[in-house]
């Protein structure tokens, strides 16, 4: 069936007949002409059924078609439909008037049939244009209106993949921890993590995926997720990010690729390892208003390619300083004028920032950018974590005791005057206490003797842990690896000539705990004893 087209309705007003005539004989052919007498009639037309176009006479009784013109001009439901005049006026202020109120041309009578037709003509045509113009405007707004909502969509969903919740570890003294993220668009590329690996160790990780948008926040979703995978049972970051990279690497169609820093703190002594993937190199921010730049380097950006070995680095932290992992939407942030905020100014920041918290300094810090650009557009994701070490590294915190020493034998005798006093404190069983104290000696003596090529310049730490049902005695050393419960038990049946030297000491340490273990951890030798309170641990 074929569809009939209709035709464009014309609305000529005129208060004499005679001109309606001549317009109906005019332009019937191809149009629809409807005939109003008069301004109030055609307004009644009007919104009844509004016309495609409208041919106004200008000198009528009682409404003029000036004023016309501008009521149907001031109605947001009739102000896009074009007016021609009609008149026999030709003085150019007259014209001049119309236009101003908005019409689309001017015709003088007596009206040229060609010049009518070809008037009409091209402002329905225009008329046209304009309403499929807004009709795809209305369609891109629409699609434009739904694409925002689900970018605010997954800007929710990628924040909710972000800890928020501060203090973070409300349990935990020996810690400070704060970190924000401020996108550039709703959805991007930087993310920061931290969670727990034991009761000893917490992994903090800052991350910048290349590109924005919605791509760099799946790649940022997708190695996020695999980074906290990799850290279960690892505690080396140079294995977590080697693993990390050949798991990207593999699969990787977009070429996308991303820079990490990621540090494993030992919160109770304040050391740390970590390993930096082609990430901006963070800062420890010391408790006497020192700086220093962790520069090392340890591999390129994860993702590019697979099958490379990262390496890892260590560090302290002492207590009152701070760890500052950023990325490089603080340093590249620009002002109005092109200028980057730079790591120089960054650097004169944390010199003199407020040290009273992680939160403290994690706000200093992004109000400074912030104030730096201040009317320049947003580029990039800033993303800021601040680590507070708050626990002093030879102080006791409840039923806790950490203590560093040189690995020196002269510092044993003093090492083992604050584990008496830590035992005394928490009220141990005296033969606990005293077993304590004899297989510190034992571990020490053997660490710092033989467990170094020479022991200058290393150190040792120890870390105990009473509650109700236990004591946890744990040595951790940077010497050469040596695991001591694999030695075999010594025959005490020999005599003393006859027996190999050494495996003793060990044998008692056997004996005086309830478990042993030991582990290789980045670089370090790692002793854990166990001793079960009970009653007959007198």
């Amino acid at each position: 069936m074929t569809e009939i087209k209709q035709k464009p309705v014309v609305l000529a007003v005129d208060d004499t007949p005679e001109n309606l005539d001549v317009v109906k004989g005019i332009l019937a052919q191809d149009y629809t002409v409807k005939a109003a007498i008069n301004g109030q009639m055609a307004l009644k037309i009007v919104e009844k059924a509004p016309p495609d176009l409208i041919l106004l006479d200008i000198m009528m009784p009682g409404m003029s078609g000036y004023e016309v013109c501008e009521q149907l001009k001031a109605n947001p439901a009739t102000k896009d439909i074009p007016v021609i005049f009609l008149t026999a006026m030709e003085q150019t202020t007259d014209e001049a008037k119309g236009f101003e109120l908005g019409a689309a041309d001017y015709i003088t009578k007596p009206v040229n049939p060609p010049i009518l037709e070809a008037r009409v003509m091209t402002h329905l045509a225009l008329k046209q244009s304009m309403d499929e113009l807004q009709a795809a405007y209305g369609v891109i707004k629409q699609q434009k209106d739904r694409m925002q909502e689900e970018l605010n969509v997954g800007h929710t969903i990628q924040m909710s993949m972000l800890p928020q919740a501060f203090p973070a570890f409300p349990d935990h003294t020996e810690f400070d921890l704060h970190a924000l993220l401020k996108p550039a668009r709703e959805v991007g590329g930087d993310f920061y993590d931290f969670f727990m690996l034991d009761d000893d160790r917490i992994c903090l990780v800052v991350g910048d995926v290349s590109g924005k948008g919605v791509p760099a926040a799946l790649f940022m979703a997708v190695s996020q997720t695999m980074i906290k995978t990799a850290a279960k049972g690892d505690t080396s970051p140079a294995s977590i990010v080697t693993r990390v990279n050949d798991a990207l690497s593999a699969d990787n169609p977009t070429s996308m690729f991303v820079t990490l820093f990621l540090a494993i703190v030992d919160f109770r002594s304040g050391r740390f390892s970590y390993c930096n993937a082609g990430h901006n190199p963070p800062y420890i921010v010391h408790d006497d208003g020192g700086l220093t730049c962790l520069n090392q380097r340890h591999g390129v950006v994860m993702g590019a390619m697979e099958e490379l070995a990262y390496g890892e680095s260590e560090g302290k932290l002492h207590e009152g300083d701070a760890l500052f992992l950023f990325t490089d939407g603080v340093t590249e942030a620009m002002d109005t004028e092109g200028q980057l905020y730079d790591e120089t100014r960054l650097e004169q920041l944390l010199e003199g920032v407020d040290r009273s918290g992680a939160e403290s300094l994690t706000g200093t810090v992004l109000e400074s950018v912030e104030k730096f650009a201040l009317g320049a557009e947003q580029s990039d994701d800033i993303t800021i974590l601040a680590y507070y070490a708050r626990q002093s590294s030879e102080t006791g915190a409840g039923n806790t005791l950490d203590l560093t020493i040189d690995a020196d034998v002269a510092q044993i005798a003093q090492a083992l005057e604050k584990v008496q006093a830590f035992a005394d404190k928490v009220e141990l069983p005296v033969g606990t206490g005293q077993k304590m104290g004899m297989i510190l000696d034992e571990l020490l003596s053997n660490s710092i003797l033989h467990g170094f090529e020479d022991p200058t310049g290393h150190e040792i730490d120890v870390h105990i842990h009473a509650d109700a049902k236990r004591l946890t005695l744990k040595v951790r050393d940077e010497g050469i690896p040596f695991n001591p419960f694999t030695l075999s038990r010594p025959d005490t049946s020999l005599g003393i000539d006859e027996r190999e030297i050494g495996g003793l000491g060990v044998m008692l340490v056997r004996e005086m705990t309830d478990s042993q273990s030991y582990e290789r951890l980045s670089g370090h030798n790692v002793i854990t004893l166990t001793i079960e309170l009970n009653q007959n641990n007198q």
